[in-house]
């Protein structure tokens, strides 16, 4: 009788294990996102960015990337430059960061959770014959050439 005892204890704390072993490989984790999605994202950076006017004279470009966390009721904290171009550059994103709406919070099997996430902020100047545009007065680049030659004629720089 007391093997059979035994023998069940022992097959006991492996199905145990086993189980503890299942559970862990079920974790469903859904990652912190931009509410809208990553279009959303893109669309708010190339709405809020402002290239910095010192970093335009100073003909200053490059990838800003930083580092935040979105909080469990989705707001921005401990936000902070990781990959640094330029003082006016890394002021900028950070602010257009610590300014973003509240995200969906990242979820670990159905709770609200912390999450730790990073984006790169590129700031690129425009040039055009040469010379370099300012990008205030081109509606975000989308304006027609004939119309930002123009623009350009009475600055000087064609």
């Amino acid at each position: 009788m007391f093997l059979i005892a035994l023998f069940a204890m022992t097959t006991l704390s492996i199905e145990t294990a086993s189980a503890q072993k299942k559970k862990k490989q079920e974790d469903v984790i859904v990652m912190a996102q931009f509410k809208g999605g990553q279009e959303a994202l893109i669309d708010y950076l190339l709405q809020n960015t402002r290239y910095p006017r010192e970093a335009m004279e100073l003909e200053q470009t490059g990838e800003v990337i930083v580092e935040f966390m979105v909080e469990r009721n989705g707001m921005i904290t401990n936000a902070r430059v990781i990959k640094s171009v330029a003082p006016s550059l890394d002021i900028e994103a950070l602010r257009v960061v610590t300014n973003m709406p509240n995200w969906e919070p990242g979820t670990k099997n159905g709770l609200k959770m912390r999450s730790q996430l990073t984006i790169p902020i590129n700031f690129k100047m425009i040039r055009e014959h040469g010379k370099y545009v300012d990008p205030e007065n081109m509606d975000d680049g989308i304006q027609k050439k004939s119309k930002r030659k123009r623009k350009l004629k009475r600055k000087g720089m064609l």
